[in-house]
């Protein structure tokens, strides 16, 4: 063979080119297919009730065109509901809606920004974790990087079709604010400040990741790091000016003065402006004057004051967003959500199809600690990501809401224990190679995330979390993941009561009844109202229907043989899921095949309420 031809052979193909210079464009595109191809097929990769209520509160928005006021019709408990996200995280899906609607309509509109948004907003995120991926040094990271993105992919789950939530815009901020503390740009810092604030305004859930990111800026002011005070001050700035902004953009005059714990208003925007403020100050009362342990005291001294005076001024915020809450929610319901719990408390822990993974993100998330714990593995890059990858830890055993977000990091983590666990020959090893030093054992990437796996086994084995008697509102709303198909042609002023998750399929609807209650922690009147009506300590169930003002009542049937447990735990209950109601209620005709049984009560003038007219033919869905 001539050397011509032997050059040729060597030479990649074209699209191995393609592919070297573009791979985030590749699995963009790989992920979109596959993420489009599971929803045509049915299947619900995340299946969050906060989703139907996002699409309710999308198209209110484009209704009425109020940004400010976030009081959602359709949600009677008989109190407002009013939304604690702001009107900011709507706003992608609203924009996109409104371009499409003179084309498509205000529903299909609605319906293709469901769909596309969340595929729109992965691509910036997948840019932003190749540049992570690219900032720890792998030889090839156009192989590293789909390789990272497969062992984190149950995170970029949370960009699937008609996940609609804030969760997968919070990722995509915090993904930005990695990649930028990584970058040698000079506005690189200026810019994450403000994004810090855009991502704390829609919601104060990532507030943990974000004070380790204050605290990296500080570190490299504190340290006299090149360029560092110039990134704290800049950083800073952009801080306090974005909260402010922002401030002005989401709060009505009107509520300046408020406290919302839960939602972005005085307290966040004084805690986000006090940091700045302090940012951009210290340096220029500490000067050059004593080394970091005089600069780390004057820091101190700030944020402590900081702290104290929040504390005064909103001693209300001190406490959970659910201290609020009557304590029959939180025992009945709240405590009951398993990612509202620790992994500690968490009865499915071991022995479940999911501890296996679990030790294996264990093993991806203390992976990057161990190597910067050697001599020569600590690059800033590198340490970064083994802070934040710890906190994603710490985070996700300690409150299972953050469990979700542990896969962005041991991804990365988990293909340095693929490199490491490779013959030093393989392709593939070569190709994972990278200039920071793993450990010199083969398997000791692996035994951290073991032993932290096996001591988590140990101990729900040992002392096994106690579970609490099913409360009959519960059961009664186990067909939310059924093929649900709410009934059309309510009469006008119709009110249902129904468990949560029933609610939060109705409010959905482009044309449904009003509800009393949906699966979110505002709804705390109308959920303990759901509850109430159905546990059998309360001695009258229609004064429940008379103080809500319900004309109907919703619950998830069961079409099979009598259920003895059920019956004696929870007689009326029992009885609406049967199909036995009392003399004061009278059910509606539904499909054989349907997941409800529908009763009417009363309209508020006494007269018998009229059941809904015919079967939805086509569920509208996020």
């Amino acid at each position: 063979m001539s050397n011509g031809a032997n050059n040729a052979a060597a030479r990649p193909s074209w699209l191995l080119r393609l592919y070297t210079n573009a791979p985030v464009l590749f699995c963009f595109c790989g992920m979109a297919i596959l993420m489009t191809a599971l929803w045509c097929l049915g299947f619900s990769l995340n299946n969050d009730a906060d989703d139907l209520l996002k699409l309710h509160e999308i198209r209110t928005l484009l209704e009425t065109g109020n940004i400010f006021d976030r009081t959602l019709p359709g949600i009677v408990q008989p109190e407002p509901y009013v939304s604690h996200w702001p009107w900011i995280v709507d706003l992608p899906y609203a924009a996109f809606a409104r371009l499409v609607t003179p084309f498509a309509g205000f529903e299909p509109a609605l319906m293709l920004a469901s769909f596309a948004v969340p595929l729109l907003l992965l691509a910036p995120a997948l840019y932003f974790y190749n540049r992570l991926v690219i900032a720890t040094g792998f030889a090839y990271p156009a192989v590293a990087f789909p390789l990272a993105l497969i062992f984190a992919a149950r995170t970029f789950f949370e960009f699937a079709p008609g996940r609609i939530d804030y969760h997968n815009l919070q990722i995509l901020l915090l993904l930005a604010a990695l990649a930028l503390m990584m970058s040698r740009n000079r506005f690189s810092a200026f810019v994450n400040g403000l994004l810090t604030a855009l991502s704390i305004a829609v919601s104060a859930e990532f507030a943990p990741f974000y004070a380790l990111v204050i605290a990296v800026y500080a570190f490299d002011w504190i340290f006299d790091r090149e360029g560092g005070e110039n990134r704290m001050v800049g950083f800073g700035l952009a801080l306090a000016a974005g909260a402010i902004g922002l401030f002005a953009a989401i709060v009505p005059p009107s509520a300046y003065t408020a406290v919302r714990c839960d939602s972005y208003s005085t307290p966040h925007v004084t805690a986000l402006v006090a940091a700045g403020l302090s940012f951009a100050v210290v340096p220029w009362l500490a000067g050059r004057r004593g080394g970091w342990p005089m600069r780390t005291a004057i820091l101190l001294v700030f944020a402590a004051a900081s702290a104290a005076a929040l504390a005064m001024l909103f001693p209300q915020c001190l406490a959970s967003p659910y201290a609020s809450l009557d304590a029959y929610v939180r025992d009945n319901m709240i405590n009951r959500i398993l990612q509202e719990l620790s992994l500690f408390r968490r009865p499915d822990v071991v022995l479940s199809t999911g501890f296996p993974s679990m030790a294996l993100l264990f093993i991806g998330a203390l992976a990057p600690a161990v190597i910067c714990a050697g001599r020569h593995g600590r690059s800033r890059p590198l340490v970064i990501l083994a802070l934040f990858s710890l906190l994603a830890l710490v985070l996700a055993v300690g409150y299972v809401r953050y469990y979700r977000y542990l896969p962005i990091f041991a991804g990365i983590g988990l293909v340095f224990v693929l490199a490491s666990l490779l013959p030093p020959d393989a392709r593939l090893g070569r190709y994972l190679k990278s200039p920071v030093p793993a450990a010199s054992r083969r398997y000791t990437l692996i035994l951290p995330g073991l032993v932290l796996s096996v001591a988590m086994a140990l101990y729900n084995l040992s002392v096994k979390p106690s579970e609490a008697a099913v409360p009959a509102g519960e059961l009664a709303d186990n067909c939310y993941s059924s093929p649900f198909e709410p009934e059309q042609g309510w009469p006008a002023g119709a009110i249902v009561l129904s468990p949560p998750l029933v609610g939060s399929r109705f409010v959905a609807l482009a044309e449904g009844p009003k509800v009393v209650t949906i699966a979110n922690h505002p709804s705390a009147k109308g959920i303990e109202r759901s509850y109430r009506f159905l546990d059998p300590a309360t001695a009258d169930p229609r004064a429940i229907l008379d103080a809500t003002k319900a004309t109907h009542v919703a619950i998830c049937a069961w079409r099979g043989p009598p259920l003895p447990a059920l019956e004696a735990a929870y007689p009326f209950a029992a009885g609406l899921i049967e199909g036995r109601p009392p003399a004061w209620l009278r059910e509606c005709p539904t499909a054989a095949s349907s997941p409800l049984r529908i009763y009417s009560y009363r309209n508020a003038d006494g007269s018998d309420a009229v059941c809904p007219a015919s079967t939805l033919a086509v569920q509208a869905r996020p």
